[in-house]
């Protein structure tokens, strides 16, 4: 049971690690500054029968035809069923008031939210959906688990019928980002950078841009593109994350951002957009109608709505770089006025205890 005057619990099951995403990192240091106790669960957690054998065994069955084989799915120490072990053995151990899943878990079903809540006392569980517009089409149905569901976009549901809150992921987090360097004009060492996973839409944008001094980072070493040696001589490497990432941003005279969507079509903005500027690094992204709630276009960050538009763009800034670098120190002011993600955190907060009309009985009030 849980202690009625102890402060509120909350266990966060997201991608924690060096090499990974930082968002679920930044909601914990969000949640614990407003006086929550939090536990991280990493949601990538394996067993090590999955990741030696299992997974090597299924490839192998595919290599034969037999692509409708899933070997392990049933078995204690296949992925889905060993997650959620691992994430029942983390509730049953931290004893939290609310759940809180980002991202869709393939192992949080029905069933198992209400056994986290019959069983070890969860008041709520909580679902943040951060895949893009395109990447959410089981969004309803995955809705319909969770006590409270939020999502970043807007695209694919009624939010009174569904009963799915619009949060945008995107916040800065200033643990993340120094103060960008004073003097950048002797430090770069990189023209333009892009840092992102191969998806269709960025292989057909960066496949017209290969006569640039562009840089690749992240999963582009693909079979799909083993023939492409244009581009696969573009890629740096397969992540880069941390310190690192902010001394490539630091380093770098353009950071390119492209949607794995088309923003012109569906509704939502990536990390990269909050991310780039609190650097202090000049970014060209795509152009979507959301952006200008944030910024001011031509300002503080640059826009293309073309490829024809984004070559001459780049070509423009590498040859101008006290444009460049006005627009970069626009961009930078402007990212100390938005949205954190303390923000972005205090509103879920709101949004779960508004439901019921009061606050969370674990607390007696919403720690602000």
């Amino acid at each position: 049971m849980h202690d009625a005057m102890s402060r509120p619990r909350i266990l966060i099951s997201y991608f924690f690690g060096s090499d990974m995403i930082p968002l679920g990192a930044s909601c914990a240091r969000s949640f614990a500054s407003l006086g929550f106790e939090v536990e991280c669960f990493n949601s990538q957690v394996e067993s090590r029968v999955e990741v030696w054998f299992l997974r090597r065994l299924n490839r192998l069955l595919k290599a034969f035809g037999l692509k409708s084989m899933a070997i392990g799915e049933t078995l204690r120490f296949g992925k889905v069923n060993h997650k959620k072990i691992m994430l029942r053995e983390a509730v049953r151990r931290f004893r939290p008031h609310w759940v809180l899943v980002i991202r869709a878990h393939q192992f949080v079903d029905r069933p198992f939210v209400e056994e986290l809540k019959s069983r070890y006392d969860v008041e709520k569980v909580i679902g943040w959906r951060v895949d893009g517009p395109k990447d959410c089409p089981d969004l309803i149905e995955d809705a319909a688990i969770y006590d409270r569901y939020f999502c970043i976009h807007r695209h694919g549901y009624d939010p009174q019928r569904d009963r799915i809150h619009f949060l945008p992921v995107f916040g800065v987090d200033p643990e993340l980002y120094p103060p960008p360097p004073q003097d950048r004009s002797r430090r770069y060492s990189h023209d333009i950078v892009f840092v992102g996973g191969s998806n269709p839409r960025r292989r057909a944008i960066v496949s017209q841009l290969l006569d640039l001094p562009i840089e690749l980072y992240g999963g582009w070493l693909l079979k799909r593109n083993r023939f492409n040696l244009a581009l696969r001589r573009r890629v740096k490497g397969k992540g880069i994350w941390g310190p690192e990432l902010v001394e490539l941003y630091h380093s770098s005279r353009i950071v390119l951002n492209i949607s794995a969507w088309d923003p012109a079509e569906f509704s939502g903005l990536n990390l990269r957009v909050f991310d780039v500027p609190a650097t202090g690094a000049f970014l060209l992204t795509d152009y979507s109608p959301e952006l200008e709630d944030y910024y001011t276009i031509g300002k503080d960050i640059e826009c293309f709505r073309s490829v024809a538009e984004l070559r001459a763009k780049l070509r423009y800034y590498l040859e101008h770089p006290a444009e460049r670098e006005a627009i970069a120190h626009s961009g930078y002011q402007r990212s100390l006025k938005l949205p954190t993600v303390t923000e972005r955190v205090k509103a879920m907060i709101e949004a779960v205890t508004r439901e019921t009309g009061e606050a969370p009985s674990f607390t007696g009030r919403v720690v602000r």
